[in-house]
């Protein structure tokens, strides 16, 4: 989209200016904020290096960037729109031949930027950031108990064909598990008192194989005082791999692992569809507030509500989000399927307000 006319250039400055001021203002005020939350923290340690906090907020904004981007575009686009009814420059345009619809195609140019801008944030930065984030509030900014943690009784490890090995212990040096279960599904498990991993295969000592019987008990139907797991294939990897949270995941990740069926889909699947509507969705953004407000402030009116109308989009936005935020919880929960408890809040917001936009572009 090239802005040629005079008229265009002028909207766009006029966007970008007041988009920029309130997106570096309400960054500003929440890393404030933030800061004031660690300040404690932040000072007390003296590892924290001012390089080290400046890539933190840095990453913040990559985490918060779904938040203040629409926001900001909403705020720059009611303040430069009501702006124009306010001196009847939206009326002058009109009178000049150029329709409503046309005099939006700079918001809408701003907000594709926008959802470019959202879409590569969620692919290539978020999961880089959050990861980051999560790392540096783990080992600076929590407190630390003054007591050691007791270590954790029961120990798992995934495997890649999709069964979990579950252990009281690990000798490093031996390179030997103690008091181990191999779960290979709710009917069926080996249990052994040591597995000791060894090439080409894991030798268990104590083996007991114990599967489900037809009256559904769990029955030891074979013991062993040594045996080699042929098809035991141990990938110590895999525990970081399975313990990162879907939502640090990239866009491709999750629908890698949609597509691949994985085990690890197949254990988090409505995780993974909850997240994934979520990042297909929420670059979206910016061009739904768009359609939800532009038809309040093109209206022609003596005395137009300009602070009613701030006051309700505002909130509004405000509203949006929460309810979205609570629509991922009831995705993560199972209470609704994923993809109706991603996409039912905006399917019932175009049915309120698309009609007045399609009115208003072809009026």
């Amino acid at each position: 989209m090239i802005f040629t006319k005079l008229w265009q250039r002028y909207l766009l400055k006029e966007i970008l200016k007041v988009f920029f001021l309130f997106l570096f203002c309400f960054f500003f005020l929440y890393v404030l904020i933030d800061y004031s939350m660690h300040m404690q923290e932040i000072l007390k340690n003296e590892k924290i290096s001012w390089k080290d906090l400046s890539i933190y907020y840095g990453m913040l904004f990559s985490k918060r960037c779904d938040l203040l981007l629409p926001l900001s575009l909403l705020i720059s686009s009611v303040k430069v729109l009501t702006s124009l009814n306010k001196r009847n420059e939206l009326l002058a345009f009109q009178a000049a031949g150029i329709p409503v619809y046309r005099l939006t195609r700079p918001f809408f140019f701003v907000g594709l930027i926008c959802v470019a801008l959202s879409y590569y944030n969620f692919e290539i930065l978020a999961p880089k950031s959050l990861n980051y984030i999560d790392h540096f509030e783990q080992k600076y900014l929590k407190k630390k108990n003054s007591r050691k943690k007791s270590e954790t009784a029961v120990h798992a490890l995934p495997l890649e064909d999709g069964t979990r090995l579950l252990y009281q212990s690990y000798n490093t040096e031996k390179e030997e598990f103690f008091d181990i279960f191999w779960v290979l599904s709710s009917d069926e498990l080996y249990h052994m008192k040591t597995l000791r991993v060894e090439s080409p295969h894991p030798i268990g000592t104590f083996v007991d194989h114990l599967k489900r019987n037809e009256r559904g008990q769990i029955e030891k139907i074979a013991s062993f005082p040594e045996y080699s797991f042929k098809f035991l294939y141990l990938n110590f990897d895999l525990q970081d791999h399975f313990a990162e949270s879907m939502e640090n995941r990239s866009m491709t990740q999750l629908a890698t692992m949609t597509l691949n069926k994985t085990r690890l889909f197949h254990e988090n699947r409505w995780l993974v569809h909850t997240y994934l509507y979520f990042k297909l969705f929420m670059p979206w953004l910016p061009v739904l507030v768009l359609i939800g407000v532009i038809p309040f402030c093109v209206v022609s009116s003596r005395n137009h509500p300009t602070f009613l109308i701030f006051s309700s989009t505002i909130f509004g936005y405000i509203a949006f989000f929460t309810i979205m935020d609570g629509c991922v919880v009831l995705g993560e929960l199972r209470v609704v399927p994923p993809f109706w408890a991603i996409f039912t809040l905006p399917i019932a917001f175009f049915f309120i307000f698309g009609p007045r936009f399609i009115k208003m572009c072809i009026r």
